[in-house]
């Protein structure tokens, strides 16, 4: 970053650090997903493949924190005033249609991992392991309005 002084190189930074640590926060949370996706046990290839999307938002978000980083960064650097950083495009609209629970899919929409399917015909489940928490998830599930599970 450059400056004619060092008051002007102080705002500048300080105008970047919030959109610095949104970018940190949200790679770590990418290495994080990447880690617990390679510590989940290994799916057998008769499974479906995990949906796409799922595993493409993340991504996309740290694409679109970073690009807005460059664009405050030279805006700066042109001794334009910075607009406020703003969050990521939410995907709840995206969302809005219902979708088909964790145990149709396979796929756990908590964790966004493959689940194994576990049991005997014709009483069978998917879930995967969480070796932090040392227990099985089953993903999400709807409630059910008639009280039976």
């Amino acid at each position: 970053m450059r400056a004619t002084d060092d008051a002007e190189l102080h705002t500048r930074v300080q105008a970047f650090v919030p959109t610095f640590r949104d970018i940190v926060a949200a790679l770590d949370a990418l290495q994080a997903e990447r880690e617990a996706a390679k510590a989940a046990p290994a799916v057998p290839a008769q499974l479906p493949a995990a949906p796409a999307a799922p595993a493409t938002l993340p991504q996309a978000d740290v694409q679109a924190l970073v690009q807005q980083a460059v664009q405050q960064a030279l805006a700066a650097a042109n001794g334009q005033a910075t607009p406020p950083p703003q969050a990521p495009p939410s995907t709840s609209t995206a969302l809005s249609a219902p979708t088909p629970d964790d145990q149709q899919t396979g796929f756990c929409s908590i964790h966004q991992v493959q689940m194994t399917l576990r049991g005997e015909s014709p009483d069978t489940w998917h879930s995967h392991w969480l070796e932090d928490e040392q227990r099985y998830c089953k993903g999400v599930r709807p409630n059910r309005r008639n009280g039976r599970r």
